[in-house]
């Protein structure tokens, strides 16, 4: 709603602000200027969340492979277990089992450990141009 002197009022009243007006201190840029200030900044930002992304679907990635293999070996126990004759050959299978899974799983962790830290060292490499400024 305007009145008389054409200024728009709000419910209230009371003249409307404009963005500027209200902040004078954003006066001197305009949008442009400051995208243009904060441009390194929203590069190195753009490039870290890049490799961040890269490095989180490589451990998915690995993590999916690694559940998907132990899954066909957890799968295969109930059929083994059927075959068996007697109660050594029962323990024998799952004595195989737990071996296996044990194994499998010490080495799936030190993998993703391995990634986990390179992915760390990584952002954190990628974040020292910010830090140079």
């Amino acid at each position: 709603m305007a009145d008389e002197d054409g200024k728009a009022r709000g419910k209230s009243g009371f003249a409307a602000a404009s963005p500027l007006t209200a902040f004078p201190f954003l006066m001197p840029f305009n949008f442009e200027q400051l995208m243009e200030l904060n441009r390194p900044a929203l590069n190195a930002m753009a490039e870290a969340n890049g490799k961040a992304y890269d490095n989180i679907s490589a451990l998915n990635k690995t993590w999916v492979a690694f559940v998907n293999r132990r899954l066909k070996e957890d799968f295969a126990v109930p059929q083994q277990l059927a075959a068996c004759k007697t109660v050594q050959d029962m323990l024998g299978v799952y004595r195989g089992f737990f071996e296996n899974a044990v194994a499998d799983y010490q080495a799936e962790f030190e993998a993703l450990s391995k990634l986990s830290r390179a992915m760390t060292e990584e952002a954190v490499s990628s974040m020292e141009p910010l830090r140079k400024r």
